[in-house]
This record gives structure tokens, sequence and C-alpha cells, in this order.
């Protein structure tokens, strides 16, 4: 009868549903795949292989602990992917844009409640710490330091209240001077095991008066760079409130794409608050290679089984990935 038919069809698709493969593939192909193989996903983090560049399958090689199972990599692709808790050491540098040009386009002080939520979102073990740039004196200096490295997130947000009720400063916006002096001052020293980042929020291009010497982003940079420094910038502004804005933007994305970091852009201060969201997604996820494999074991694999498998690409750390088949 036909309502038979309807149940034995539910029932069945009920049992696929129950089969399906726990890990999405990116493709299956049109051919089935033997009874003994099994697809997976498995991502490699781009920092275990910072020099690798426009890999091809041949850059991966994955391994089983489980002698009996072969691994083939059958593609990648480029994604994100939550960063394991060991990986989640961070040391990070915010400096904190206090120039006059705020007053423009900035004039409800959004940016202050915005840092302090960023600030109390940062991960508890981060080492944290702040400098104001440029100098509020009334000599000229690149930055004021009002927080030093392994400060508590109180007295971070304690620094921004106090600037919240300050004048602004009067000696421009050194955007290079305070990278390259800042980064030695603060993060040479930081343990190695550390994820080293400056979190940089302007409002404008770099600005030093007439009698002080500014330093290139070229020179910013390779400081970064010579004490493995990632940098994030959050530029409030567009081009009626920057000058040369399509200039400022590409260098801070060239210098941000240099170091694995990332700009953020917002037109407006309102949007603030997400844009300093964004900055958490950032440390929170990783970017990565995602391998699609097929994993096979004569006879197949047991439900429930547990493989270890051994990730690594050229010139890069070994990654130890554990799937439950």
């Amino acid at each position: 009868m036909k309502w038979i038919r309807w149940m034995v069809l539910g029932v069945g698709m009920a049992l696929l549903a129950g089969c399906a493969p726990q890990y999405q593939v990116h493709s299956l192909g049109s051919v089935p795949l033997p009874s003994d193989t099994r697809p997976l996903d498995v991502a490699y983090f781009k920092m275990d292989a910072p020099h690798l560049q426009t890999p091809d399958l041949s850059a991966f090689t994955v391994r089983c602990d489980d002698p009996k199972v072969s691994v083939k990599v059958i593609g990648w692709k480029e994604g994100k992917e939550q960063r394991p808790q060991r990986r989640r050491l961070f040391s990070i540098l915010i400096a904190w844009d206090q120039s006059s040009s705020l007053g423009d386009t900035d004039p409800e002080r959004r940016r202050f409640p915005a840092g302090k939520q960023l600030i109390s979102d940062l991960p508890n073990n981060a080492r944290l710490g702040l400098v104001n740039f440029a100098s509020l004196g009334f000599s000229y200096a690149d930055y004021d330091v009002r927080a030093p490295m392994g400060s508590s997130k109180q007295q971070l947000m304690g620094a921004l209240d106090y600037l919240n009720q300050q004048d602004f400063s009067m000696h421009g916006t050194p955007l290079w001077n305070t990278l390259y002096n800042a980064i030695p001052q603060f993060l040479a020293q930081e343990p190695a095991e550390r994820e080293r980042w400056v979190i940089l929020f302007t409002d404008g291009q770099n600005d030093v008066p007439d009698f002080v010497a500014s330093h290139t982003h070229q020179e910013a940079l390779q400081v970064a760079q010579a004490h493995r420094v990632k940098l994030i910038f959050v530029l409030l502004g567009n081009e009626q409130t920057i000058v040369e804005y399509a200039q400022v933007r590409q260098t801070l994305e060239y210098m941000a794409n240099a170091t694995g970091g990332k700009v953020i852009a917002v037109d407006q201060a309102q949007d603030l608050r997400e844009a300093f969201g964004e900055v958490l997604d950032i440390l929170e996820y990783a970017p990565c290679y995602q391998l699609h494999l097929h994993v096979r074991k004569p006879g197949g694999f047991r439900r429930g089984e547990t493989l270890t498998l051994r990730v690594q690409a050229a010139g890069g750390n070994e990654r130890t990935v554990t799937r439950q088949m």
C-alpha cells in the first residue's frame, strides 16, 4: 500500500541522516568512496608554516599513528579555525590615538566605551599595555606610557578613563614613530611562547611637527617583523575626514598583511564597538589551511574509533589532530 511505501522511505532517510559524515566535505566526486575509506577535514594553522606561500597538495603531509591507516590529501582551501587553548597566549600593546582631529570625527567620544569593552573582553591571561600618541605634554614626545606591559585590565580601563577627561594632544599623529619605538620598548622582551600584537586605533594619517624626524612606514614594519609583532589597525574615517584616505588605508593594509594582522575600517564612530568586536574575532580565530582528506583502513573503521593524525606543511611545525570516526 502507498502508506507503507512512504513509511519505508521515511525510515530509510532517517537511517541515512544518522550515518552522515561528522565533517563537511568540499566535494565527494561522482564515484562513491569504498566502504573502508572515510572523508575528513582537518585544519593546519598558517602560523605553523609562516613562510608557506600558495602551496600545492604536495606541500602537506598527513600520517596516522595507527600504521594500518593510510591518509591521502585530496584538496585544501583557506579558512579560519578557532585557536587551540594552548595557542591563546597573547602579549598585546594598545596604541591609542589622542590627536585633536578626534574632536571632529568622534565628538561624542564613543571610542572610549568601545575601547573599554574591548579590554574587558580580551583573554584574561593576556599580558597588556597601553600608550597614547602623541604625548599630552607641553614638549613633543611620540607617546605617553599609560599602562606598562603586564598591567591589569582595570589599569588599562582606568587609563582610558583618564584620557577621556584630558585635552587632545597638539603634536600630531606619529604613527610610525610610535610603532618604531614602542614595539622594542614593550614587546621585544615578551615570552617567546606568546603571540605579540599591537592594536592601534587612529583616525588619521602619519603626521608629526616640522621639527621632528619621522620614521617611515617601512622602518616601522621592519621593527614589527623583527620582533614577530602582528599589527591590527582600527581606522576611523573616510575620504572627507582623512587626507589621502585611499593611500592611508592602502599603507595600513600593506603593513597588516605583511605581519599577519588586519585593517578594520569604519566611517562612523558609532560603529567602533563593532569594529573592536572584530578585533576579538581575529584573536579567537586564526587563518588556516583546511585540508580535505581520505583516510583508509583495511576492513573499515569501528564506530567511535579514535584516530591521531599528524599534519605538517613544508618547512612548518607538526600539528596533532584527534578525530573520532
